[in-house]
């Protein structure tokens, strides 16, 4: 499954792949690299969704990467991983606030789409 969102020269990709009942989400847009992993997962007691974060030096995706896993495990129940990169040489702090909405437009679209499969294995 893939998710792409584009606003002006930012441009994001959300990856999904199954992992039996579970989800490895690869978030990225612009130069692709690696720079954090975040993994989350929905405790079975019904509390929000717990996440753990390994980041590179120098990178900034861990705030991403760690709100897309633990959306997608609250709204899902299930255990998620996203490796998140993302670079857009000299990025704007208007661009960066653009980076964030798209991924979080990206996230609920996502959910959405599992969702609808989930509920109607045959779409």
């Amino acid at each position: 499954m893939r998710f792409t969102a584009r606003q002006g020269r930012i441009c994001l990709q959300l990856r999904v792949c199954r992992q039996g009942g579970d989800l490895q989400v690869l978030l990225g847009g612009g130069t692709a690299h690696l720079g954090a992993v975040a993994l989350a997962y929905a405790p079975a007691s019904g509390a929000q969704a717990q996440g753990r974060l390994l980041v590179l030096p120098g990178h900034r995706e861990d705030v991403l990467a760690l709100r897309t896993a633990t959306a997608l495990a609250d709204g899902l129940g299930c255990a998620v991983c996203v490796s998140a990169g993302i670079h857009y040489p000299a990025i704007t702090r208007e661009e960066i606030a653009v980076v964030e909405a798209l991924a979080d437009v990206l996230t609920q679209r996502c959910l959405m789409a599992l969702r609808k499969q989930t509920s109607d294995p045959e779409a």
